[in-house]
């Protein structure tokens, strides 16, 4: 698994061009980061995949280190040549990149095979929410995308096993949204590390992508549009009943049997396909954000009231705008 170079290098000055991308958008998830790969790739000095967001190649996913429901294709490399075909096509951009969000979530994995794979020159960007409102987020994407059957209520009461019996990050909404002790592991192998909020990327995305350029070492007004959002949250009305806990009884039921009841039957789909492999493409029916239980939310808050407070000091900035008014 070594650095063969396949590219002309570009130029003094330039980062070195080889299989391996030179800077990664590590996460959070359903914090913004399929909004910048879709901004990023606007840039004609930067190479993301056409093909594939996420690469979740230093995370290890690939190796089946993680649970993963049998229904769900997890488009993943099988190997550094796999991993390494999603940048062949990269020509004269300056920079290559790779958007995982797995990466975050297993930085204690991923961190220290970036640094060993790709160097210590490589570019690290994050991009975090508010720990609740993303739990929220992330639990009505998966409900979305029959990705899960249960109450919001129920996946917190039993995360912590769902954790012990190594689900994939994307049934951990809570553990996922512990910033802190995930940024460590890359703040400690990478000198090069920005780490944005999404409320940034909300309220000034012209702003927030020419800091992303300028810490790249890239032109910061090269001509990106930034009007659509990508990815965003919200589940059509006919699966209000699974947030109501229509299913909550089944809970102790495998993912896979209560697919094979609730979903295949009705929409006929055996196999997940789309463009990066992960979920069935959400419907066409009009989509809501309904508000999380009040009683939940400041459990919530409470819960992640310390992870906030050590975020603070890692980054040495506020992080008021999270905390309940």
């Amino acid at each position: 698994m070594g650095n063969a170079p396949i590219h002309q290098h570009p130029g003094p000055g330039a980062p070195a061009v080889t299989g391996w991308p030179d800077f990664l958008v590590i996460g959070a998830p359903k914090s913004g980061t399929t909004s910048l790969y879709h901004y990023l790739r606007q840039h004609p000095d930067i190479f993301l995949s056409p093909t594939r967001k996420e690469g979740r190649f230093f995370s290890d996913i690939w190796k089946g280190a993680v649970h993963w429901p049998a229904f769900y294709h997890f488009d993943a490399p099988c190997s550094a040549a796999d991993y390494q075909a999603l940048f062949a096509a990269r020509r004269n951009e300056v920079r290559a990149g790779d958007v995982s969000p797995d990466y975050l979530a297993y930085a204690d994995i991923a961190a220290p095979q970036a640094l060993s794979l790709c160097g210590p020159a490589t570019r690290i960007i994050a991009i975090l929410r508010n720990p609740v409102d993303r739990a929220w987020s992330h639990y009505l994407q998966n409900v979305r995308r029959d990705a899960e059957f249960l109450s919001f209520a129920k996946t917190l009461e039993i995360e912590a096993g769902r954790k012990a019996a190594n689900w994939g990050f994307q049934w951990l909404y809570t553990d996922t949204g512990r910033y802190a002790g995930k940024l460590q592991p890359w703040m400690k192998c990478f000198e090069h590390c920005l780490v944005l909020l999404q409320d940034e990327l909300d309220h000034d995305a012209p702003g927030t992508m020419r800091r992303i350029f300028e810490f790249l070492d890239l032109d910061p007004d090269a001509p990106v549009s930034l009007q659509e959002r990508y990815n965003t949250g919200g589940i059509p009305a006919a699966k209000l009943p699974v947030l109501a806990g229509a299913h909550d009884h089944r809970s102790d039921e495998s993912f896979e049997a209560l697919h094979a009841e609730l979903v295949a039957p009705v929409s006929g789909i055996s196999s997940a396909s789309t463009a990066d492999g992960v979920y069935p493409p959400p419907g066409a029916a009009p989509v809501q954000v309904p508000p999380m239980d009040a009683n939940t939310r400041a459990m919530l808050e409470a819960r992640f009231a310390p992870e906030i407070d050590a975020l603070e000091r890692l980054l040495g900035r506020s992080l008021d705008a999270w905390r309940p008014a």
